[in-house]
């Protein structure tokens, strides 16, 4: 758990690491397909499940041609917003993890950034909102 803490404390010190800007949605803006312009694909359902056709972008090798798996918001755990932890309950936010379970080698664990006022969806790693040029806009 303190690791994931640490984790959080450098997540969002760097997010404003980079050029790009992240913005909380509501979980209705949330739900339903977007996609790549390389032909990535990722489907939010209400139910909290996710499924993906590829991340050839996201530097996660594991997580292949992608697969089914969940999605939560993450949520700040205190006052100051050092530390964050995902929420099954959590109905928006402007950073999501997607946890696949299905379809690839093991677990596969990604972080995406919502940008551009809640229009595009990018992979987020510890230096940058967005760590890849990929960005997934809705369909």
């Amino acid at each position: 758990m303190a690791s994931m803490s640490l984790l959080s404390s450098v997540l969002l010190l760097c997010a404003g690491c980079g050029s790009e800007t992240q913005h909380a949605i509501d979980q209705g803006d949330l739900v339903g397909s977007w996609k790549t312009s390389g032909g990535d694909s990722i489907r939010f359902s209400v139910d909290r499940e996710v499924t993906t056709n590829g991340f050839s972008d996201s530097g996660e090798e594991s997580c292949g041609d992608g697969g089914v798996g969940d999605w939560s918001f993450y949520v700040a755990m205190d006052d100051r917003g050092e530390s964050i932890q995902t929420s099954p309950e959590a109905t928006a936010g402007d950073f999501i993890s997607v946890s696949l379970r299905e379809g690839t080698e093991g677990e596969c664990q990604i972080d995406l950034s919502v940008i551009d006022e809640g229009r595009s969806l990018c992979v987020a790693d510890l230096d940058n909102v967005c760590a890849t040029g990929a960005r997934f806009t809705r369909q």
